[in-house]
């Protein structure tokens, strides 16, 4: 984790070192949330002052759908081209057109040119390290790095997890997602030990996504989650509602929080934006 020599309106007014968070934001399957998490965490961010890059390392290009860009770009303004062997350090970030936010918020688009860039990294040396040799050798001067990553838990995962410094993880809930998550701490555990990660990115917890209080299944399942994951020590973060005016705002591509700034919903990423402060202000220690 590095740190930064800089001023926020969140931090105090005079030059602060802030520490730079690379958050890792997955599953192992589609649909879960991940990229309206990527997207209002990453714009609540910015809005508190923080400067934020979000890096796209799917292939279904929703992170551009949301953020109002074109959902194809040619490979050089992709984050293919960072893991392209020529890459020199020119990051291919844009913003979005939106109402400016306190901080700066840019965005390395993905989209179908990264169902190409496994195929690549397999004839790679230290393929799994490829992108945080790149964030080493070439530093995003940002607070906050969200990758939002592939729901197959393949080497762009492996590679998106060694360069991270923490994770987050939407699960639905339903007892298939929460039975996905199992073999996703498994991944994690398992890729920590064989890439010997030293140290090792923290969990920073589990965000229950979609929820729908009508039903009782998931009514019961977020009752029972919050315990059994703190029997394994990781944090249960208030549920982020189910509700069809996401799907109005990504049409739109903007947040909700620029679509319908007073709907509720709003809110629910307040929790995750108040820990990952913390964290770059160096007031919570590595989960």
């Amino acid at each position: 984790m590095s740190t930064l020599l800089v001023s926020s309106d969140s931090a105090s007014q005079s030059p602060t070192m802030l520490r730079q968070v690379v958050l890792w934001i997955g599953a192992n399957a589609g649909g879960v949330g991940k990229t309206t998490l990527a997207v209002h965490i990453g714009y609540e961010m910015a809005n508190r002052g923080f400067d934020v890059a979000l890096l796209d390392l799917d292939s279904n290009g929703s992170m551009s759908l949301f953020c109002g860009l074109p959902k194809t770009a040619k490979v050089q303004n992709t984050m293919a081209a960072v893991f392209s062997e020529s890459f020199a350090g020119n990051w291919p970030l844009v913003t979005p057109n939106w109402n400016a936010p306190k901080g700066k918020l840019q965005v390395c688009p993905g989209g179908g040119v990264m169902s190409k860039v496994t195929d690549n990294l397999s004839s790679r040396r230290r393929r799994e390290y490829v992108l945080a040799d790149q964030m080493q050798t070439y530093p995003l001067p940002h607070h906050l790095v969200i990758l939002d990553c592939p729901a197959t838990l393949g080497t762009l995962n492996d590679a998106a997890l060694a360069a991270s410094t923490h994770l987050l993880v939407p699960v639905q809930l339903t007892y298939k997602s929460i039975k996905g998550s199992d073999g996703l701490l498994e991944w994690y555990r398992s890729v920590c030990r064989d890439l010997q990660l030293n140290p090792a990115p923290g969990i920073l917890g589990f965000v229950p996504s979609q929820y729908d209080g009508s039903e009782a299944a998931q009514r019961k399942i977020l009752s029972q989650l919050p315990g059994k994951l703190a029997k394994i020590k990781i944090h249960c973060y208030p549920q982020v509602r189910y509700s069809s005016e996401f799907n109005n705002a990504s049409g739109k591509g903007v947040p909700l929080h620029l679509y319908r700034g007073n709907h509720e919903a709003c809110h629910d990423f307040s929790n995750i934006c108040d820990d990952l402060t913390a964290l770059i202000q160096g007031d919570k220690q590595n989960g």
